[in-house]
């Protein structure tokens, strides 16, 4: 009789043991996803900031070239 609790208990043990890992590695899962979702967005967001500071530049270029442009007319004068 004593054997028979030692198994049923090891089988039931066993049996707590691998839900509790297969818990732990689905909610570890769950955590990388909504972590690759995350960055995704953020990857997104840093993308248009730069293209948004690109054409900031480029504007400023264009409006350092007709600063000195005017400043060429006017200096003739």
């Amino acid at each position: 009789m004593e054997i028979a609790l030692i198994i049923a208990g090891s089988v039931v043990l066993m049996t707590v043991f691998a839900a509790g890992f297969d818990f732990l590695s689905k909610r570890r899962n769950r955590i990388d996803n909504e972590t690759r979702t995350r960055v995704e967005k953020v990857e997104a967001r840093v993308q248009d900031l730069e293209q948004a500071v690109a054409e900031k530049d480029q504007r400023i270029a264009q409006l350092e070239t007709d600063l000195a442009f005017l400043n060429r007319l006017l200096e003739k004068k």
